[in-house]
């Protein structure tokens, strides 16, 4: 039978019967650990998704032949079987075979990585255009397309896919043709006519089959073909004449019968990208192996020559994933430069609360651990029985939380989470072992008599920090913006500015309360009052409010304030990025737009003028024999002038750009662009030279991309095959009221059809507020605001249990003299207000000035989607709100620590050992 008697007094029976006696401290310890534990994991993978999101987000704003790795060549395709096994049929792989399997093998040469992220090998031929006849005033245009995986891009919506054509060309036989419904319709061609083409000096028949319509329109595919694949595009010629411009699909076998038919032909192969498959965290590995993929060469024919023409030999890849990712990286570490901001006030807080706390579960074992001292305990063992509370304290609780942050963020942010998490394990005990010194009551001091030693060592410490803090600042201005973060992670500096500026602001505090304080007494002491007296003597005296409290309030109430006038500054620059890039009161755009169509968006009552962007398609800039894929943008530079007129932030375009009669095409170039060709002693835009007359460092209003070259439209002609509007900036009349405007943008929709888009610069103001990024910004602020508020309470909750022995033994007595419940509940206020009230304040002052010191090193583009820092801005309603709601969690937890119950009687008082 066992021995309940020895087993409750055994040193197993001893520790539980110690913690349970007074467990709410340690429990409430451990929730601390657990807390911090929970957010060391979750909150680096919350991170991490948010930057994997808003990866996914930007690269799903570039079309896919600007990111896949493509090499585009006007050399004929090497015809012929493949040495091994591909995916495609065999009629076609008899064909196309030969070049797949080149293709397949360069991919299973990829690294890893790059391998995971992009798709199957896929390849376009496009030859033409070539006149396929006219009718009346309009002439028709016609490319012909041939793709070896056509019928997993397009889907029959009339008649049959089209046949190979094997016979000799030009020949009797047709060649066969599918075009997409609206390019059928505008092209005026029915099922079974045939049209003919020009090959060489004889015509050649072709005939159109069927119809189709696309399975996915936003396939990238449809990138790498022109874009009047799906839509024709209508224009009027120099001679005033309608021109309609068509593609159409044949059978990819019929290319072998047309290899030698001299058409003018781009051929397009690539790996398309799969942004989904990106994550952040794996940018820097694939920029790496993006950079040694695309400085290679390899074999994609054998580079012959047959007849008059060339089949494709070696070829090298460009994507413009590279620039893409590391925009992205720039955007994530902006976004990490203002978490870690954000971060380090609260985190020092936390710290010093698990402080607090630690010293309030010691101070209720003190009585138990002094006694097991007088009986013989050694210092060993007095650590030992802290050592295993404090592991039991921490270890179960870091473990509980750590886990509990891995299951609520699916995400992968490594093991950093889990070594901040062990550190949160092991806090309770370091901090409970080292408060074992003061265990001997005979080593017990009045709290409120200071030591000359401590006075000195407090001098040299706030000297420290201030010298810390100021040489921040000063370093900080010195740097400017942090760009270079994407590559160096988070900057320490940067983090560190707002807590020693936070720990400069208590030592203020620490300083300059009892100022005021003392001249209270001195006029409290005056009066007949005792409790105003009593209240500011103690709270002057007793240093109850150190600098836990005070920074906990200092950087509780900054943190609100600096999140709000953050939100403020990004709202701003949200707004102004949203104006610049709508660049008008509307933008329509979506699908190609006709002359009639221009003409009466023009017409619309309340329209004071329209700028059409006439194109804006891949090109191809040559600097030195380097490569890189841009956008080309063409509009008519004086309508646009016009419609932009008066805004705040347009493009400005040179008033040579419409000039004909130069040598040079004269063209605006983004900054990227001009970086690439800077130092170039040759470069060409797809084969023309040209003349830059400016350069702009971002986007513009007709392209959602920083990388493009804008040309005029009376220059455009040798670039692009056909001037296509797709997008039509509009300006209102001035002093058109928001109804007015609904009801313009209303018509503009109705005439641009249902497949058009109509924004306006509250629309896209909406959206970017929608981005994971902006998202995560305001999320991580309400966490951080919440954060400091409940760590704000908990320390000067925590503060007056730390001082209630005192109170235990003073507030009896002071009621057998008469002080009702009212009295004693006003002394403990007395005890943190008048500091709280003064650090509110401090942290107040210290949340406003923030961001015009640490928004000098943080990139807040990122946030706005702007191509300028925005200036920090201030909102007085949001400030005033969030400071109200400091003072009055601060009040709060003052009144709540105030019914703390202090109910000891005035003899169990009197039997208390006085202090010193």
């Amino acid at each position: 039978m066992t021995d309940t008697r020895h087993s409750r007094l055994s040193a197993a029976g001893l520790l539980r019967r110690q913690f349970f006696a007074g467990p709410v401290a340690s429990i409430m310890l451990s929730l601390l650990v657990l807390a911090g534990a929970l957010l060391a994991t979750g909150v680096p993978r919350a991170v991490a998704a948010m930057h994997t999101a808003a990866l996914e987000d930007s690269l799903e704003q570039f079309p896919g032949r600007e990111i896949d790795l493509v090499t585009s060549s006007r050399n004929l395709p090497e015809l012929g079987a493949a040495s091994g096994d591909t995916t495609l049929e065999p009629e076609i792989e008899a064909v196309w075979g030969a070049q797949e399997q080149r293709l397949l093998d360069i991919r299973a040469g990829m690294p890893e990585l790059l391998t995971h992220v992009t798709g199957e090998p896929l390849t376009a031929l496009v030859a033409g255009p070539t006149n396929a006849g006219s009718e009346g005033s309009t002439t028709y245009q016609l490319f012909t397309a041939y793709d070896p995986r056509i019928r997993e891009h397009i889907e029959l919506t009339g008649g049959e896919w089209p046949a190979p054509l094997t016979g000799p060309v030009p020949g009797g036989a047709p060649l066969e043709i599918v075009l997409a419904d609206e390019v059928a319709e505008q092209m005026g061609w029915e099922t079974g006519v045939d049209r003919s083409i020009p090959i060489g000096t004889d015509p050649q028949d072709v005939r159109l089959v069927g119809t189709f319509a696309a399975i996915d329109p936003h396939d990238g595919f449809w990138t790498h073909v022109p874009s009047v694949a799906l839509e024709p595009a209508v224009a009027y010629t120099p001679e005033g004449n309608i021109e309609v411009t068509g593609l159409g699909f044949a059978d990819p076998v019929s290319w072998a019968a047309l290899e030698e038919s001299k058409l003018p032909t781009a051929m397009d192969a690539w790996y398309p990208v799969i942004p989904e498959r990106i994550r952040a965290a794996d940018s820097a590995e694939l920029v790496t192996q993006l950079g040694e993929f695309t400085s290679q060469v390899f074999v994609l024919g054998s580079g012959s020559w047959e007849y008059w023409f060339a089949t494709v030999g070696e070829v090298a890849f460009t994507s413009g994933l590279t620039d893409a990712l590391g925009d992205a990286a720039v955007a994530a570490s902006a976004s990490d430069a203002v978490l870690a901001t954000i971060a380090s006030g609260p985190i020092g807080v936390m710290v010093a609360v698990l402080v607090l706390g630690a010293r309030v579960v010691f101070e209720r074992r003190r009585t138990g651990l002094e006694l097991a001292a007088a009986r013989g305990a050694s210092p060993g063992q007095l650590r030992g029985i802290l050592a295993l509370e404090g592991l039991a304290i921490g270890l179960p609780a870091a473990i509980v939380g750590g886990l509990l942050g891995t299951v609520l963020v699916p995400a992968d942010a490594g093991a950093g989470g889990w070594t901040i998490a062990a550190l949160f394990a092991l806090t309770p005990m370091v901090l409970l072992i080292a408060a074992e010194p003061g265990l001997s009551p005979l080593r017990r001091a009045r709290a409120d008599l200071g030591r000359p030693s401590t006075g000195r060592f407090r001098w040299i410490a706030e000297a420290l920090v201030t010298v810390l803090a100021v040489t921040a600042v000063v370093l900080l201005y010195r740097r400017g913006l942090a760009t270079s973060t994407a590559t160096t992670g988070v900057d320490p500096l940067l983090a560190a500015v707002p807590l020693l500026l936070s720990l400069l602001a208590c030592l203020v505090v620490l300083r300059v309360y009892p100022i005021p304080l003392a001249a209270l007494v001195r006029r409290t002491s005056r009066r007949a009052g005792l409790v105003p007296f009593l209240g500011s003597a103690r709270a002057l005296r007793d240093p109850s409010a150190g600098i836990v409290p005070v920074l906990a309030v200092v950087v509780g109430v900054s943190v609100t304030v600096f999140s709000s006038v953050l939100l403020g500054t990004v709202q701003a620059g949200v707004d102004r990025a949203a104006d610049a890039q709508v660049g008008a009161d509307a933008s329509v755009a979506g699908t190609p737009f006709t002359l009639e169509q221009l003409d009466e968006f023009a017409a619309v009552p309340g329209v004071a003028a329209i700028a059409p962007v006439y194109s804006a398609k891949p090109t191809k800039v040559t600097a030195d024999g380097r490569a890189r894929t841009s956008t080309l943008i063409v509009v008519d530079a004086e309508q646009m002038r016009r419609v932009q007129q008066g805004r705040a932030a347009p493009t400005q375009l040179p008033e040579g750009l419409g000039e004909t009669d130069t040598e040079d095409v004269p063209v605006l170039l983004s900054k990227p662009v001009a970086d690439f060709v800077a130092d170039a002693d040759s470069a060409d835009l797809d084969g023309e030279d040209f003349d830059v007359l400016g350069v702009v460092d971002g986007r513009t209003a007709y392209s959602p991309r920083s990388n493009w070259v804008l040309m005029d439209v009376a220059n455009a002609k040798p670039f692009t095959a056909t001037l296509v509007p797709r997008t039509v900036l509009v300006r209102f009349e001035p002093g058109t009221s928001a109804a007015d405007a609904d009801e313009i943008t209303a018509a503009l929709a109705e005439i641009a059809g249902e497949n058009a888009v109509v924004v306006t610069p509250e629309d896209l103001l909406a959206e970017l507020r929608e981005r994971p990024t902006t998202q995560g910004l305001v999320i991580s602020l309400v966490v951080a605001i919440v954060l400091a508020s409940l760590l704000t309470a908990l320390a000067i909750v925590l503060t007056l249990v730390v001082g209630r022995p005192a109170r235990d033994r003073l507030l009896p007595l002071l009621s057998t003299l008469g002080l009702g419940r009212r009295g004693e509940r006003a002394l403990v206020v007395w005890e943190i207000g008048p500091v709280a009230v003064i650090a509110l304040v401090a942290g107040a002052l210290l949340g406003i000035a923030l961001p015009f010191v640490v928004l000098a090193g943080i990139d807040l583009r990122a946030f706005t989607d702007g191509d300028a820092q925005p200036a920090v801005t201030l909102d007085p309603w949001l400030i005033i709100a969030v400071l109200a709601g400091s003072m009055l969690v601060t009040i709060a937890a003052a009144v709540a620590a105030s019914r703390i119950d202090g109910s000891v009687n005035a003899a169990r008082a009197m039997r208390k050992e006085e202090e010193g």
